[in-house]
């Protein structure tokens, strides 16, 4: 079987979708599959290790975002050899002239939403998202062999938009096991150092964008210092002005001996940067499946979220998460309620751990992919 990933950007930093893309990737070469990954911008490969062959199309030379028709028949070649097409994200100009060529050629594909049909998402730009369907992306994804969804609650937004289209739920590909079992680099005391006078940590961990409800977590850390001396550690980036009006709220509620941005983070400093953490929070307004959330977990860190993330029935149903109102006094309340009770900061870490321990772990959700393109080069 050869499968033929396409994303158009691999910058890490963008987000979650570069990161699932590289699991998902590499756990399919693992299971003896052969995979290429093309990509248009961005630095992040495969590490060549891993068996994952890579293909860059060259730069998109027809604006916006889009190729011309000489660089579309130099990919057309590569998209007939393949047995199944994989697209990641529906807004990429790009991913419907690769659609288009792939219905042509008789290639079935299969197009990855990562949340981007959500109802929060489609409340932003909302008009030139539903002109976008209009023109092409929903005939793109009612001609998909699937329509892939990472969970249920996932799948019923997006069956809003599309009612017509073969919509499927497999959740991400995580591999846990730098979490379950940190190696000796990701030491704590080398990456965060505690000093003399350590602190409760509260960690929020993702791209750095209003949706996320970062500025909500940092007023409602203002009323935890009322009666709690805590350390907010706020890791991930995005754009410049807005971590700059972070900061300034940082300052404007009087908490700069209270915050700590450290900017994007991954490898051994992320996970030592879990290690160090008494609980996650991520008040988000919108959120696909989440890695970082089974990543926390692995780490026996205890998870404050919202229902704006789609596997949050999942994970409260773990054990290892509290779900709560996007307010910022029901955040205050939730990360006093753990602060002062230890026990359940405890069972809700084993928990958690226990969660992505049977999840995540063995071939099981790969082999769910696989199943995938089995029936879509059948269909």
């Amino acid at each position: 079987m050869q499968i033929l990933h396409y994303c158009a950007r691999l910058r890490l930093e963008d987000g979650g979708v570069v990161r699932a893309v590289l699991d998902l990737t590499a756990a399919l070469v693992s299971g003896n599959k052969s995979v290429t990954l093309m990509a248009t911008l961005g630095d992040d490969w495969p590490l060549a290790e891993l068996g994952v062959q890579t293909m860059q199309t060259g730069t998109f030379d027809r604006s916006p975002i889009r190729f011309s028709a000489k660089r579309l028949a130099s990919l057309k070649s590569h998209i007939e050899q393949t047995d199944v097409l994989h697209l990641h994200t529906p807004w990429e100009p790009a991913n419907l002239q690769l659609a288009r060529i792939a219905r042509q050629c008789g290639t079935p594909y299969i197009v990855s939403i990562h949340g981007m049909l959500d109802d929060w998402v489609m409340k932003t730009s909302a008009l030139k998202k539903r002109l976008f369907l209009r023109v092409g992306g929903r005939k793109m994804l009612q001609k998909a062999a699937a329509v892939h969804c990472t969970a249920t609650a996932e799948a019923t937004q997006v069956k809003r938009w599309i009612p017509k289209a073969n919509i499927v739920v497999v959740p991400l590909v995580f591999d846990p096991s730098d979490y379950l079992d940190p190696p000796p680099t990701s030491d704590p005391d080398k990456h965060w150092p505690i000093g003399n006078s350590p602190r409760p940590v509260i960690l929020f961990l993702s791209r750095l964008h209003p949706k996320k409800g970062v500025d909500r977590l940092i007023r409602a850390i203002s009323i935890v210092t009322e009666t709690h001396d805590v350390r907010l550690i706020v890791a991930g980036s995005g754009d410049p002005n807005y971590e700059l009006q972070l900061q300034a709220l940082v300052e404007e509620v009087q908490l700069g001996s209270h915050v700590e941005f450290v900017g994007f983070v991954e490898g051994d400093r992320k996970t030592s940067l879990y290690r160090i953490a008494d609980m996650f929070v991520l008040p988000t307004s919108q959120e696909n499946f989440g890695l970082v959330f089974p990543e926390a977990m692995a780490c026996r860190v205890p998870v404050i979220t919202t229902r704006g993330v789609d596997i949050w029935p999942e994970l409260e149903e773990s054990g290892g998460a509290l779900i709560i109102e996007e307010d910022v006094a029901s955040i205050a309340a939730a990360i006093i309620q753990l602060l002062d009770d230890a026990t359940q900061r405890k069972q809700m870490g084993e928990a958690g751990r226990t969660w992505v321990g049977s999840t995540f772990t063995g071939d099981a959700v790969v082999n769910r992919y696989t199943d995938l393109y089995r029936k879509a080069i059948n269909r």
